[in-house]
């Protein structure tokens, strides 16, 4: 009986390692990418600083009675923070902006003017109050129900913003701080740590005293 080895006669497959240099290449692209990203974000800015955003609707939605206007604005700093209680971002970013915005309450040169924004244009205000609130309401900080809260009727304010910003569309969150004489200080298209806000509120105190 032949009890010789038996010979395998399929062709053995090769592994062959990626060249060292791929990773380098990939990276490199990461690297050219973001910083094209961060070039079109500093042009974004640039552009918009400076500027005066001079047609707004902010309209009452919680705890508030009356509309921020121009006349309302003038004199102040104004934060304007666009969120929506559908963007998993604002609802990161919201119990930030609520202990900022109360720490700044009793200042009467800063103005927060919260705005509620819906992800459905047919949205009627009973229902953004209604699902605003309920988003709030989950909130770990209480405040967060009783300060007030504004809305964009029509979208007519994100619009006018949108038409500075030119490119990209408009995102959640938003947030600008405009100073005294209703010039942009600085805007952030997601969402902004509260250290960064803080100092840029105060500057723009600064700017709206000289």
């Amino acid at each position: 009986m032949d009890q010789s080895p038996q010979v395998n006669t399929e062709p053995t497959k090769e592994k062959r390692a990626a060249p060292a240099f791929v990773p380098l290449i990939l990276a490199g692209l990461f690297m050219v990418t973001g910083i094209c990203v961060l070039l079109f974000i500093g042009r974004e800015k640039a552009r918009i600083i400076g500027q005066t955003i001079t047609e707004l609707d902010i309209q009452p939605l919680l705890n508030a009675d009356k509309a921020i206007t121009q006349e309302a604005m003038k004199g102040k700093v104004v934060v304007l923070y666009f969120w929506g209680y559908w963007n998993r971002p604002s609802a990161t970013e919201y119990p930030d902006f609520v202990q900022l915005q109360t720490k700044y309450n009793a200042d009467s040169d800063v103005l927060f003017a919260s705005i509620a924004c819906s992800d459905r244009t047919n949205d009627t205000k009973d229902s953004l109050a209604f699902y605003s609130k309920k988003f709030l309401g989950n909130l770990s900080d209480p405040n967060a129900l009783n300060l007030p809260v504004y809305y964009d009727p029509a979208e007519y304010t994100r619009t006018q913003i949108s038409q500075l910003l030119t490119a990209g569309g408009f995102t959640y969150p938003t947030t600008i701080v405009v100073d005294g004489a209703g010039r942009v200080v600085d805007v952030w298209r997601s969402a902004v740590p509260p250290a960064t806000l803080e100092r840029t509120i105060e500057k723009a105190k600064k700017q709206t005293r000289s």
